[in-house]
């Protein structure tokens, strides 16, 4: 490895840098492949028994993990912590569970290096013109890609098989290099083919979420993940039917049509069945004139929204003031 006495460290030889808001397993996948190795060599190598892809180390890195990449190069600590989804603490969570279920972080569903879940997401356009992943394409609030006003897709269109890059180096022994990061693990589709452009809600939706997680502020509710953690409550009370606590599903079906269903959890939901309840919590977190309004014809109770959850006092407060 190259000395930089700038550093005073050694490099790795091909080093390259991140993209910006390049997802850790993107860029090691891609530092790996400018060293002509797959990633289990070049990690066997230099981070010995680190494990990669049989856990989510996306969501779960380890301090041997950072020195390593540390110690080898350009890299600060704070560029390093920024490639991993820990860094959206007190933004998008309050709270993290690097070994469970962190609220706003999709599930990928492992199993060894197998993804069950579509916790993964992508946009055609953005891998068309530079071939990376991005951590914002791992959040449950990401719908749209605000670069290229297309919807963000969660499998791929021909198979439906979940996004995992990493699969893309298997199959043969002999064969170092990946052919496209564009491609389907499952049936080489080229991912980058088929676009939806979204509508101008959709898209000022997502700018408004964009910007309270690049902030951490929200106007109404002030810190961002108090105000996520009642976008996610909202969305759990919209996306499935209950005898006690339904009032604000059937309003919103009552006014606006029938709101999509499933068995599963809606963070385990396939990105366009979530995608209208998504569009509706936005009308009623960022709409306090649309809650009063629910509220006063629809009878709903703050019982249903606070049921074992603190709330932000500024929601709490329109209830209270009927």
């Amino acid at each position: 490895m190259p000395f930089v006495p700038s550093l005073q460290k050694n490099i790795w030889a091909n080093y390259i840098p991140p993209y910006k808001d390049e997802l850790f397993t993107s860029w090691y996948v891609r530092l790996a492949q400018s060293h002509m190795v797959k990633s289990h060599s070049f990690g066997k190598y230099y981070f010995g028994n680190q494990q990669f892809w049989n856990r989510d180390t996306d969501n779960m890195p380890t301090s041997h993990l950072k020195r390593i990449i540390y110690e080898n190069s350009p890299l600060e600590y704070a560029d390093i912590d920024d490639l991993f989804l820990t860094s959206y603490k007190y933004k998008l969570f309050e709270h993290h569970n690097p070994t469970g279920y962190t609220l706003g972080i999709l599930p990928l569903g492992i199993r060894h290096r197998i993804r069950k879940q579509r916790g993964l997401l992508y946009c055609p356009v953005c891998l068309k013109n530079k071939p990376y992943y991005k951590k914002q394409w791992r959040l449950s609030i990401s719908y749209v890609c605000c670069n290229c006003k297309v919807l963000l897709k969660d499998s791929c269109p021909a198979c439906k098989y979940p996004i995992t890059f990493h699969r893309l180096e298997q199959g043969n022994k002999k064969r170092t290099l990946i052919d496209s990061f564009n491609l389907c693990a499952g049936c080489n589709y080229d991912l980058t083919l088929s676009s939806i452009t979204a509508s101008d809600e959709q898209f000022k939706n997502q700018i408004c979420i964009d910007n309270i997680l690049n902030s951490g502020y929200s106007k109404n509710i002030h810190y961002s993940f108090s105000y996520f953690h009642l976008f996610h409550i909202i969305n759990n009370l919209l996306s499935r039917k209950h005898k006690v606590w339904g009032r604000l599903r059937n309003a919103c079906e009552f006014e606006f049509g029938i709101l999509p269903e499933n068995e599963e959890s809606f963070r385990f939901w396939p990105i366009e069945d979530r995608l209208s309840i998504f569009e509706m919590t936005c009308k009623i977190i960022n709409d306090y004139d649309f809650l009063r309004y629910l509220i006063q014809n629809h009878n709903l109770r703050l019982s249903e929204f606070n049921k074992d959850q603190i709330l932000p006092y500024s929601f709490e407060h329109i209830f209270k003031s009927f």
